[in-house]
């Protein structure tokens, strides 16, 4: 299979499945059983996560994804960002929705859909990321709306999930720009005007990555750490997975690792005011001759 084509249907099957998972946020329903449900999905449609599920609820941005033996519902009136990726082969798909279950967030939501729109529209080789993230900014405040600061779209690479280029959803100092042949994950955040726009780290992480291979002497250690290569490949994974495949005691085995640089963790991004954040993605493939939306 070519790179494309892995990049198509990885695509294809993110669309399904984040289609499947809309009809799972609901108030009141467990957010473990809506990951598990949304990564099952992926295998069964011939994909694998390619980090684990998201479901962040109103002031979380992003990264929440269930701990093991999470009793966290989702709350009523919630706005519920779901953010799904899938990779085959490596190559990767990067979609996300949000939900809103009150009228209240409608314009929100409305917003942040047409942010989006308007961004891929704006896509073309070449193009700087700078001028781009100003189309972004500009398009949100023209529906009263700001896009948040710290947060971003990425290059993809195969098994990495960001790839080294920031894509930024305002106007930056950057020489970088859409290259032909590459992929890039488009996600705008946008909140209310007023809000201080920036996210920060909150609460224990359930996504990890495995960032280093330094020596271990411990050989239990040492074993697991070629697992999760071997399983992951660098790829971001969760906590409940590891309690799946090692046990509870496996909790603690991360801890080590994270301690020892090995393991990255990523804590929930939360907006830094409290204010109700919203978000769409979609991933692209650059062509020459056009820009391929492989989730739409």
């Amino acid at each position: 299979m070519s790179p494309e084509e892995a990049y198509v249907k990885a695509g294809r099957i993110a669309k399904e499945v984040v289609e499947r998972g809309v009809k799972r946020i609901e108030e009141e329903a467990y957010i473990l059983e809506i990951c598990e449900k949304v990564e099952d999905d992926i295998i069964g449609f011939g994909g694998k996560p390619a980090f684990p599920c998201n479901v962040s609820q109103n002031e979380e941005a992003a990264h929440y994804t269930a701990a093991p033996f999470d009793k966290k519902k989702i709350e009523r009136g919630a706005l519920v960002k779901l953010d799904i990726g899938v990779h085959v082969e490596g190559f990767i798909a990067d979609v996300a929705i949000t939900i809103g279950l009150s009228k209240r967030w409608d314009n929100l939501v409305n917003a942040a859909r047409e942010t989006l729109k308007y961004a891929l529209m704006k896509v073309e080789p070449g193009l700087s990321f700078s001028t781009f993230g100003g189309y972004v900014e500009d398009k949100a405040r023209s529906l009263g709306y700001i896009t948040i600061e710290n947060l971003a779209g990425h290059r993809l690479g195969p098994y990495i999930l960001h790839a080294g280029e920031s894509v930024p959803n305002r106007r930056t100092l950057t020489s970088s720009s859409f290259k032909v042949k590459e992929a890039y994950a488009i996600e705008p955040f946008i909140v209310e005007l007023g809000a201080d726009a920036v996210v920060i780290g909150k609460g224990k992480s359930n996504i990890y990555r495995l960032s280093s291979f330094k020596k271990i002497k411990d050989k239990k250690m040492g074993r697991i750490v070629l697992e999760l290569w071997s399983k992951y490949k660098g790829l971001p994974f969760a906590s409940r997975w590891i309690v799946n495949e090692y046990g509870e005691n496996g909790l603690k085995i991360l801890d080590q690792l994270v301690k020892k640089g090995i393991v990255h963790s990523y804590p929930v991004l939360v907006e830094a005011s409290n204010a109700p954040v919203a978000q769409f993605e979609h991933t692209i493939l650059i062509k020459e001759d056009r820009i391929i939306v492989t989730t739409a």
